[in-house]
């Protein structure tokens, strides 16, 4: 992160949640933002000041985080519950103020009672005033992709899922993939003309990763996360859940030998997303939810692959190519598909800028699930589970005994008011380390010096592959298993994003720097496995957040002692 100089305009808008039920077959009310799904674009200039009023129709607490924002001096604004607020209760409302920083595609969604899962999510675009690779495309369009599910998560599925009756601890498996709001085969992109477009992809699924690929066109990337890079060029790209790649294409480039000649010329191409069957711990081909309400027909089996249609004119036609024609990403034999979903090997186009500091400090995170005490699946990170109600560290039982309350004070209060009464150790000397280690209060609350450079590796344990996501920062990549030679072969410029892949049963290392005060969450962006557990909060310079003069603003009193505001 770098420092923040200038100022820019104020940006206000306002977002009401509610539920709604766009699809008249389905009675699967949705939790909408201004009552559409996904909800409205929110766009601003780097450094601009964003005013956003969330008013909280539902009758349900909320809350809303804003994913890729660093909140730099406003850490009470991340939308966190349990870490950084609480919850905006039923009939109340937030108004939320912070700099749009950084640059680049981020998104906002519910963080709280799996909203998310449930249709909260909206882009956010905060454009540069100069942006890298502007001279490769002409316009932009946005795509959103995320996990359709006939029930409602909170109530139905979770409850499910978290159950000594789900004994393999198999997550809801979605029921489809939709993107923009719209179903397969359903969404038509025009083109309006233009022959250079780039893509901005969301991945806004609450379990699935995806192969994105257009039909007969190379991609060249030039943005991972919220980082520019040099245009990188693939037929095809996996994108984990939260990441956020773009990409532009060239009309110009399509290969015509991707249509069979014994066809009419074709007036559009597919946009395929198709989602990786191995992030589902069933064989989708064949298996029936146990919690599902048989309808005709029935069952219903998941289909992996989704087709948007980009219109090259304005007739909205179908191709006139079989769906079945494709052989793999473009059909480019000169191209090769991207197989590593952090893709390393994408270079940072501002190079001079992207500096890779030496670590300090080091922490090891084993990953791994098991059945707690009550026979009901968890997710661990070194053999613990964030519990729900674990929120306290002013207290020095707390790591031996949960900490329980109707009213919770957001871990970033306590910092604020007391930081130096948080019973965590300072890092010490280990025997397997030759860095400082990170010390947890053994309920996964970990206290970082102010300017530590951390080196995390993340041990994967599990089969299934994982996206991480860090609050507050971005971080570098230095390698995976996927991907072990980056760390020498990029040894000082290494990609920094803000979600990182972790292959199943592999690993990944990633390093980020702690200039950033306040309770940043560390967690699995599956929306499953952030319920399950597998999470952490790293409590970065509490005694420099109240250096800085950092005060709990008015408005983000608690509003109610009735919710179990836990970072959920």
């Amino acid at each position: 992160m770098s420092a923040i100089t200038t100022e820019g305009a104020t940006i206000s808008q306002t977002l009401i949640i509610d539920t709604i039920m766009p699809y008249s077959p389905s009675q699967k009310p949705i939790v909408a933002v201004n009552y559409n799904f996904p909800g409205p674009s929110i766009e601003a200039y780097e450094n601009d000041t964003l005013v956003i009023r969330v008013i909280n129709k539902l009758a349900q607490p909320t809350t809303v985080h804003w994913h890729g924002i660093f909140q730099i001096g406003t850490p009470d604004m991340d939308g966190a519950v349990g870490a950084t607020q609480c919850a905006i209760p039923s009939s109340g409302e937030m108004t939320y103020r912070f700099r749009a920083y950084p640059a680049g595609t981020a998104w906002y969604h519910g963080h709280y009672l799996d909203q998310y899962a449930d249709g909260l999510i909206g882009p956010l675009i905060i454009r540069r005033r100069v942006e890298p690779n502007q001279e490769q495309y002409d316009t932009e369009r946005v795509l959103t992709v995320s996990d359709w599910y006939n029930d409602v998560a909170r109530t139905k599925l979770l409850s499910w899922y978290l159950s000594k009756n789900n004994t393999k601890g198999i997550e809801p498996i979605p029921d489809a993939i939709v993107v923009n709001g719209k179903f397969s085969q359903s969404l038509f992109v025009k083109t309006s003309g233009a022959t250079r477009i780039r893509f901005r992809i969301i991945n806004a699924a609450a379990f699935s990763m995806y192969t994105v690929s257009i039909d007969g066109l190379p991609l060249h990337i030039i943005e991972l996360d919220q980082t520019p890079v040099v245009p990188y060029t693939v037929s095809s790209f996996m994108i984990n859940v939260a990441q956020r790649v773009s990409f532009y294409v060239n009309l110009k480039e399509f290969n015509a030998s991707y249509v069979p000649p014994d066809v009419p010329p074709t007036k559009s191409l597919y946009i395929r997303f198709k989602a990786n069957p191995n992030m589902y711990p069933v064989d989708i081909s064949s298996y029936i939810v146990p919690y599902a309400t048989p309808h005709l027909p029935y069952p219903i089996f998941f289909n992996p692959l989704y087709l948007a249609i980009l219109s090259l004119n304005s007739s909205n036609s179908l191709p006139t190519y079989p769906v079945n024609s494709a052989i793999s990403g473009s059909s480019n034999p000169d191209l090769a598909d991207q197989l590593d979903a952090n893709i390393l090997d994408a270079r940072p186009f501002n190079q001079a800028s992207n500096i890779v500091p030496n670590a300090t400090h080091y922490i090891n995170l084993v990953i791994t699930f098991h059945p707690d005490s009550n026979n009901i699946t968890r997710g661990y990170f070194n053999n613990v589970t964030y519990g729900s109600d674990v929120i306290n560290v002013s207290n020095k039982s707390v790591s031996k005994h949960w900490i329980t309350s109707e009213k919770m004070t957001p871990l970033l209060y306590q910092m604020a008011t007391n930081p130096s009464a948080l019973s965590i150790l300072s890092p010490i000397m280990e025997n397997n380390s030759s860095l400082p280690v990170l010390q947890s209060d053994g309920n996964l609350h970990y206290l970082v010096p102010y300017q530590a450079v951390v080196d995390i590796l993340l041990e994967n344990k599990d089969k299934g592959e994982h996206p991480f996501h860090l609050h507050g920062h971005s971080f570098w990549i230095i390698s995976s298993s996927d991907n072990p030679q980056a760390e020498q072969l990029y040894s000082g410029a290494y990609i920094q994003r803000d979600v990182v892949s972790v292959p199943g049963s592999g690993w990944a290392k990633i390093r980020f720097l702690a200039n950033n005060p306040g309770a940043w969450l560390f967690h699995c962006h599956i929306e499953w496995h952030f319920d399950a557990g597998l999470t952490l909060v790293f409590l970065a310079g509490p005694n420099e957040l109240v250096a800085q003069g950092y005060k709990i603003p008015a408005q983000q009193k608690c509003f109610s002692n009735h919710t179990n505001d836990s970072p959920r």
